[in-house]
């Protein structure tokens, strides 16, 4: 879920996809994906073993698949002739597998956690209902979202340079230059989830329980991970200067969501995996100090990426410090993304050889 994360966070990204004009034809395209999937599962529920939950999520994926090259054509405005032959298969298979296919099968998961642990609503029980919404509810959102990336595409092919494509490629990029510091959040939200749920289990019954768990992890999580993007997005100041750079209803904002509400999304849809695929114990205090620990970390490694993804494109909307021209990981992630040229990245030897600036 990193390029919904990226889609709503990078500032450049949110107004591309929020204008009222992309919004207004981003709603009547999602209106029909739900509504076919809807009668495709009236349509086979008596054909289809739809109550087990492989069955499930195989079709969602289908489903998504199809849904998702559709809605970025949409988004593209260009016929699927042009589209195959202008992007990349690289591109096109990101599309319909990941934003498709995976992220259609996150979304049912999610949608089956809410219904058990909220609504106490089990899919193992009464499987039609949950059945139908984990359909229909994820064939929306990833219409969304591939209109979204669609549009962006279409942005780019028309000129328009983007700092960060919301696709798995630039955070592979940063792990690969950035790995110690992404080590150190990823590796302290691991082990402050797990022990954050350990402790609260020792609270009494409520302790115990899926929503309780849900929540204390959702609210370790969602706290480190804006510490996280705070730390990312700047690197030079303190931690008064980051704290100080939000009001406080920018800060409530920011922590609500997306904080909490994509901590308590990983959560559950990990949850599910557990419960529904992996068919483990819900009573579990390891399972639960896991799935807190796994939160955590996937919330932190991605919050810091975007908090540095932020950071380099306020840099490129301004004059680049002298600071920051003699920083190596800054420079080269400018020059990847096309915002300086290749020869002003420092080098080790070039700093090296570089005249120390007086000191008053």
């Amino acid at each position: 879920m990193l390029h919904r994360l990226a889609l709503r966070v990078i500032p450049q990204l949110n107004a591309a996809v929020t204008e009222s004009t992309v919004r207004k034809r981003k709603r009547w395209v999602m209106l029909a994906p739900g509504f076919i999937a809807f009668l495709l599962y009236r349509g086979l529920k008596d054909s289809l073993p739809l109550g087990e939950p492989f069955v499930l999520l195989a079709f969602s994926g289908a489903i998504s698949t199809v849904t998702a090259l559709w809605a970025y054509r949409m988004g593209r405005k260009e016929a699927f002739s042009l589209i195959f032959k202008n992007d990349s298969f690289k591109r096109l298979a990101w599309v319909a597998g990941w934003i498709g296919c995976a992220y259609g099968m996150q979304l049912s998961l999610l949608v089956l956690a809410m219904l058990a642990l909220f609504v106490d609503y089990n899919f193992l029980l009464h499987p039609e209902g949950p059945a139908m919404m984990a359909l229909i509810i994820p064939t929306t959102a990833v219409t969304r979202d591939a209109f979204e990336i669609g549009h962006v595409m279409r942005l780019e092919s028309e000129g328009t340079r983007m700092v960060t494509f919301p696709n798995g490629q630039p955070f592979r990029e940063f792990l690969q230059r950035d790995p110690l510091h992404v080590l150190q959040w990823g590796g302290g939200g691991l082990m402050a989830g797990a022990m954050c749920s350990l402790l609260f289990s020792l609270v009494g019954d409520w302790g115990v329980s899926g929503i309780g768990q849900a929540i204390i992890s959702m609210v370790v999580a969602g706290s480190l991970a804006h510490l996280a993007f705070l730390q990312g997005q700047f690197p030079e100041s303190n931690w008064t200067e980051r704290i100080g750079s939000q009001s406080w209803w920018e800060r409530v904002q920011f922590l609500v969501w997306p904080c909490l509400t994509f901590a308590l999304t990983y959560y559950l849809v990990l949850w599910s995996f557990a419960v529904f695929l992996l068919n483990v114990s819900v009573t579990q205090i390891g399972l639960f100090a896991g799935l807190a620990g796994m939160t955590s970390a996937l919330m932190v490694g991605y919050s810091y990426f975007l908090g540095t993804r932020v950071f380099v494109e306020r840099q490129t909307q301004g004059e680049i410090s002298e600071g920051l021209r003699r920083c190596p990981f800054v420079m080269e992630i400018l020059a990847k993304t096309g915002w300086v040229s290749p020869s002003q990245v420092p080098t080790s030897s070039s700093l090296a050889t570089r005249p120390a600036e007086p000191t008053s």
